[in-house]
């Protein structure tokens, strides 16, 4: 039989309310002797409160819903981390959740984390084109990040994608590159915005735009563009890549057609994540503020829940040897 609140006071010689204040360090304040016999009554009999009770009491649950696209992409993974980091010194859980870039999915995993009483959702939508104002009617604040526009009706925090794109095709322009190729995502959003960036690099430096290329945010969708960017006339002498995972199997699928990278054709991904640095070639790529949208998410729900923001975050050039550059960062 599982041991009661009244079983604690009757081993200390206090009342159940005496124990109540202990344990929820108010509303009035006890003695040190009354509080020394709770806590080792507590300690003794192993007594553990109902974490549940309590939060319904206190209207929260220290809980936080994440809900990523696809937790097997090197990105997501990391930005769940930085997340569940954040949560933690602030004392709160986070329940992830995967939709597998299918927004029926997403749809019910928001519905069911609702449900649980969270504090507040995370989401990383499956695509940046649905329709976010549902998100209002929840009971619960939400912030969303990387794929959703600035104009939803929720918070929406991410980096600059075009700005991103385009600083990291300027590096290849500075490395005299005039055939640069791009592989972006499949659909619009994110891929768009790099796209974007891509375009106006070239446009300032009066060069003409290589086929753009589209192809899954995977591991496979960037072997499979490897093909088609190898088919290009002109070929091109460098790939801006949309991110690391599909910049992982371009890699791959380039050294299948027998071209070397860098010396063939450089690359440059966008994300940042600890897999591009391992890569061979290491990757040189656009880091988004992985740890940074982690934990300004989490800040913002834990502190002004009511508060609709949009934040685009800086990203960072990190330059290894797929680039061609012959100093690689530490």
């Amino acid at each position: 039989m599982a041991v009661t609140r009244n079983d604690v006071a009757r081993a200390a010689g206090v009342s159940a309310a005496v124990v109540s204040y202990v344990l929820n360090d108010g509303p009035r304040p006890v003695s040190d002797a009354s509080r020394r016999r709770v806590l080792e009554a507590v300690e003794s009999l192993g007594y553990r409160p109902d974490g549940l009770a309590r939060s319904l009491r206190m209207g929260r649950t220290n809980t936080l819903g994440l809900v990523l696209p696809d937790a097997s992409n090197p990105f997501f993974a990391e930005l769940a981390r930085s997340i569940e980091d954040a949560a933690y010194t602030r004392g709160y859980a986070v329940m992830v959740c995967n939709s597998a870039d299918d927004i029926e999915r997403e749809r019910t995993y928001i519905a069911s984390l609702a449900e649980r009483r969270i504090d507040g959702l995370i989401l990383v939508s499956a695509t940046a084109d649905q329709d976010l104002t549902d998100l209002t009617d929840l009971a619960i604040p939400v912030v969303a990040l990387d794929r959703s526009p600035d104009e939803a009706p929720i918070s929406t925090i991410r980096a600059d994608n075009e700005r991103g794109a385009y600083v990291g095709t300027q590096h290849l322009i500075e490395h005299g590159h005039r055939v640069i190729a791009f592989v972006g995502g499949p659909d619009a959003g994110v891929s768009d915005a790099r796209q974007d960036g891509w375009r106006r690099a070239l446009d300032e430096a009066q060069l003409d735009p290589s086929v753009a290329e589209r192809a899954a945010f995977s591991f496979a969708g960037g072997f499979s563009a490897a093909r088609a960017v190898a088919a290009q006339t002109p070929a091109p002498t460098a790939v801006l890549v949309s991110s690391d995972i599909q910049a992982l199997g371009l890699l791959r699928g380039l050294d299948r057609e027998g071209i070397a990278v860098p010396g063939d054709v450089a690359v440059v991904a966008i994300d940042g994540t600890t897999a591009g640095a391992f890569a061979v070639p290491p990757l040189s790529s656009i880091a988004q503020p992985i740890t940074e949208m982690g934990a300004q998410a989490v800040a913002h729900l834990i502190d002004s829940p009511a508060e609709v923001i949009h934040r685009a975050l800086e990203n960072m050039l990190v330059v290894r040897r797929s680039c061609g550059c012959d100093q690689e960062a530490a």
